[in-house]
């Protein structure tokens, strides 16, 4: 790989990881083992299925079985942090 195209590959993988930072990242940490009353849908990103993230909203069959790791207002903000939605 040359001198160029490696710079052009370390600037736009620092791009990428600057865009999502903590800091702008949509939802919260949990509160334990439960999100707060003001973010209930359940990201999860620990998934067999290799995918990203499987968010649950209240009253899905895995709700109550969910242990969250992040926590979102709305069910754009758990797509926008790259979840989609469980499917039961």
């Amino acid at each position: 790989m040359s001198p160029r195209l490696a710079l052009a590959v370390l600037l736009l993988a620092g791009s990428a990881a600057a865009a999502q930072t903590p800091a702008t990242r949509p939802g919260v940490p949990p509160q334990g083992m439960s999100c707060p009353v003001s973010h209930p849908i359940k990201g999860n990103f620990t998934t067999y299925s290799g995918e990203r993230c499987i968010h649950h909203m209240p009253g899905g069959a895995f709700y109550g079985k969910t242990r969250p790791e992040r926590c979102y207002v709305s069910e754009s903000d758990a797509v926008l942090d790259g979840c989609r939605r469980s499917k039961r």
